[in-house]
């Protein structure tokens, strides 16, 4: 029996793209808001586990329009992990798809917010249609069979080059046409653009390599 063809689909929306979803107030009060697993549907929307990362956690006291926080799981001085129902309207719609989930990595930090959904192609379909409703067409959307940003090649790399891929991801850089030069993804992170090549280089040849050598 062959397996069932499962596919990615990556959204990205701009802070200004997606303006008038309850998630992005969330940049105005953390770091990063990310989504690392399901626990269930609910009424309200999807049950979920996410990370919250902050400079004041006093921000965990305050109420928020996409989330209810049921308990805080552990706490740090800067970041939290949290038991949550996502109740704004993407995570409503999404609770009622078949066929078609929410995966890591799925945030929203201070530029805009990423969504990775892995289904069926016709889910997918239907996940690119409530997108559409919810937002028109102010996104960004890649389709394939692998995630760019799987995680089991991410944590195969240093911490620094990671950061630089993860910045590189983020400003467009493996965009076609491209989004950015290294000189952008240098001058954000206060780099030399030399070493952005440097650490870009060894993290493509690991996860090439990675790729390739998996049996």
């Amino acid at each position: 029996m062959g397996a069932v063809d499962l596919r990615y689909m990556q959204v990205t929306f701009t802070v200004e793209e997606g303006a008038h979803l309850p998630g992005f107030s969330l940049t105005n009060d953390f770091l990063k808001v990310e989504y690392l697993t399901k626990i269930g549907d609910d009424a309200k929307g999807v049950h979920a586990i996410i990370q919250l990362e902050y400079e004041d956690p006093k921000v965990l006291n305050k109420p928020q329009g996409a989330y209810e926080i049921i308990r805080i799981l552990e706490q740090s001085s800067t970041a939290a992990l949290c038991e949550i129902i996502a109740t704004g309207p993407l995570a409503k719609a999404f609770s009622t798809l078949q066929h078609a989930w929410w995966v890591p990595p799925t945030y929203v930090h201070p530029t805009g917010m990423l969504i990775t959904i892995r289904g069926t192609k016709d889910a997918l379909k239907n996940a690119r249609r409530v997108l559409s409703e919810i937002v028109g067409d102010n996104f960004k959307m890649k389709l394939g069979g692998e995630s760019l940003y799987n995680p089991e090649f991410i944590d195969l790399l240093p911490k620094r080059q990671r950061v630089v891929l993860d910045k590189a991801i983020e400003l467009g850089y493996y965009d076609r046409p491209r989004g950015c030069t290294q000189r952008h993804i240098a001058d954000s992170l206060d780099i030399k653009q030399a070493t952005v090549s440097e650490h870009l280089q060894s993290a493509e040849a690991i996860i090439i390599h990675a790729f390739t050598t998996e049996v």
